[in-house]
């Protein structure tokens, strides 16, 4: 068990790729919408209203053959409590860890009392920093007065246009610049990362989690539901394994919210969804399961994606005993039955209790949605499973041949003679007999049904009929 405030044994974060740089200024001078822009992405939500970005928010850029990652932040308040203060401590953070800083100004604006502060900061702490102005949209330079700005001390600004991309490419040039050469190709690829999505409804505990296994603050944590905005990244290894961790918005149902900010947040989370090769779905132990909860869980099936189910908060649960948990489990599985085939845990992010286990899970899981299986294997099953209980039809329906035809999800074809005789029990009789066979815990399954006359096998590219 691991103690508040300490990262569970075995999980050690992972610096990104390149050097960091990071995006500070004060909020609503465009510093969300110049991240997509040099990301080539829109991977940040942008809103006119000020506060929009609250986590620090990464993302790969590329120039000149020099790869780097920039690091959005929210905007920087001096002073302030709440989530102000904790938006303030995350840009901090986003400072300490930067090989380079991009302080973002207003051209229409002008400077402003907390641009001082912040080059104040910047300047007391002796970073590199390079000093953007931003929303110079227009293409006539000399409408925008530029002189104001060298009395911030931090050299010559580099005005740009995060919104039509206006000299985007002269500010990706000068900073590369600030870096040593790019690294001659050759050394091996990292290992390929399980990329592990925490979804579920708002308030069950996913920053939390994700500040939990990371071993420090990278999501905002505030009783306000709805405090996750962005999809937030991190890297972490665990037992040689490369983990990206995705923090998502609480997911609600469109037809429930109104906000524009909020859809575009539940957009990003349903994008992150696709994106994924494994979902852990948070719930709340107190609460229990809820119908959004259900719906969410079902979306993740839909997409093909695979899925750990993780109760979080069980230290507020009365009963902890393995007889308590497996009472609980099975309780969930009678109510949702098609939870039978997929792995849940019972943890607590507040306290570290079996929070690792989140990952170990995932990665088996991942395992098993890349997995093949070999052909005559698959046959052999198939053979034994017919031999168990016949299709039916007296002996006329028969089914003559399987094979794995993709991955992520587990997808095969199965050819028989009458495949629309083949009644839907018994087609739930093969996919569970062959969950069982092959271990498909925690992944869906695509079976497909094919017309086949008997004595031929299926054609093989660069193959006649066999």
């Amino acid at each position: 068990m691991t103690t508040s405030g300490s990262t569970p044994t075995g999980i050690l974060s992972v610096a990104p790729e390149g050097p960091v740089v990071a995006i500070v200024g004060r909020p609503n001078v465009g510093k969300s919408t110049l991240f997509n822009r040099l990301t080539g992405t829109r991977q940040a939500i942008t809103d006119d209203r000020p506060g929009v970005t609250r986590d620090r928010i990464r993302g790969a850029a590329e120039w000149g053959g020099h790869r780097f990652t920039l690091v959005d932040t929210g905007g920087y308040v001096p002073r302030g409590d709440g989530i102000e203060g904790q938006v303030r401590q995350q840009a901090e953070k986003a400072l300490e860890e930067s090989d380079l800083v991009l302080l973002v100004c207003d051209a229409i604006e002008g400077v402003e009392a907390a641009d001082r502060d912040v080059a104040h900061l910047l300047r007391r702490r002796g970073v590199r920093c390079l000093l953007v102005v931003n929303k110079v949209d227009h293409p006539d330079p000399y409408r925008y007065d530029m002189g104001e700005f060298f009395g911030l001390g931090l050299g010559d600004p580099h005005p740009v246009s995060g919104a039509t991309g206006r000299r985007s490419g002269d500010l990706l040039q000068a900073i590369v610049s600030e870096f040593d050469e790019p690294a001659s190709p050759g050394s091996d690829p990292p290992p390929e990362a399980v990329r592990v999505v925490l979804a579920g409804r708002p308030n069950v505990g996913k920053s939390t989690l994700i500040n939990r296994l990371c071993g420090e603050r990278i999501s905002i944590v505030h009783a306000e539901p709805g405090t996750t905005r962005d999809s937030t990244d991190v890297t972490v290894l665990r037992g040689g394994r490369r983990f990206v961790l995705v923090d998502t918005a609480g997911i609600r149902r469109r037809a429930r919210v109104h906000d524009p900010v909020e859809y575009f947040s539940t957009l990003r989370a349903s994008h992150s969804l696709e994106r994924s090769d494994v979902v852990v779905v948070l719930l709340d132990a107190v609460e229990g399961t809820t119908a959004q909860d259900a719906r969410l869980m079902s979306r993740v099936m839909e997409l093909g994606r695979g899925m750990v189910v993780a109760v979080n908060k069980w230290d507020l649960v009365a009963g902890s005993e393995r007889a308590d948990i497996d009472a609980y489990l099975d309780g969930m599985r009678r109510r949702h039955p098609f939870l039978q085939h997929y792995p849940i845990l019972t943890l607590s992010a507040m306290t570290g209790r079996r929070a690792a286990a989140c990952l170990d899970t995932s990665a088996a899981v991942a395992g098993r949605a890349r997995a093949r299986v070999p052909t005559p294997r698959l046959n052999r099953w198939l053979r034994e499973v017919t031999r168990r209980l016949a299709p039916g039809g007296a002996g006329e329906v028969r089914i003559l041949y399987a094979a794995q035809t993709g991955v992520s999800p587990p997808s095969f074809v199965l050819f028989s003679n009458h495949p629309d005789r083949i009644s839907p029990s018994y087609r739930r009789f093969v996919e569970n007999n062959l969950r069982e066979s092959i271990d498909l815990v925690g992944t869906p399954v695509r079976i497909h049904w094919r017309s086949r006359r008997p004595g031929r096998t299926p054609e093989r590219k660069g193959a006649g009929p066999g």
